[in-house]
């Protein structure tokens, strides 16, 4: 199974049924995937702080976890304000974010994402590996909801 497959198939059985974004190269597969695969609904915003509060409104009226997701560098800097709102509120949501490549150290969306996430009030769990992907977005799902906080899971674009 491809890593988009299963990361997609993991958020569906923690209980995902709907994820608020915008799409990028870092995220787009994941997504696809969690439509066709995983048989989620991925409803698109006009931008990613519309995204973090779509999933915060959702968590509010659901009682459960709001997912949204974006892709790396400006659009994860874009969701800060969401991201302190969703904090101050206490609501559980996982906002999935894809990252630059390690190894692409020079493109200009490459930013320090855990020190964003962080300066929010937010908290951050790193995707370590193709291989940990079940057990990472267990982790950072059982966050969100027990702490009752935006937490940021972080996805390296070369994962997909």
């Amino acid at each position: 199974m491809l890593f988009h497959e299963a990361i997609a198939r993991v958020l569906a059985d923690q209980g995902a049924t709907t994820i608020f974004g915008v799409v990028g190269d870092a995220n787009l597969y994941m997504m696809d995937s969690f439509q066709r695969h995983a048989g989620g609904r991925y409803i698109s915003v006009s931008n990613e702080a519309g995204a973090v509060l779509a999933a915060n409104g959702f968590a509010r009226t659901s009682g459960g976890l709001g997912v949204a997701t974006v892709t790396h560098g400006p659009a994860l800097t874009n969701t800060a304000t969401a991201l302190v709102e969703s904090v101050k509120d206490r609501t559980p949501v996982l906002l999935i974010a894809g990252d630059t490549a390690v190894v692409d150290a020079y493109n200009l969306q490459k930013i320090p994402q855990r020190e964003v996430v962080q300066a929010t009030g937010a908290g951050f769990e790193q995707v370590r590996s193709p291989h940990t992907v079940v057990e990472d977005v267990a982790v950072a799902v059982r966050r969100a909801t027990l702490e009752r906080r935006p937490i940021v899971l972080n996805v390296p674009i070369e994962f997909q």
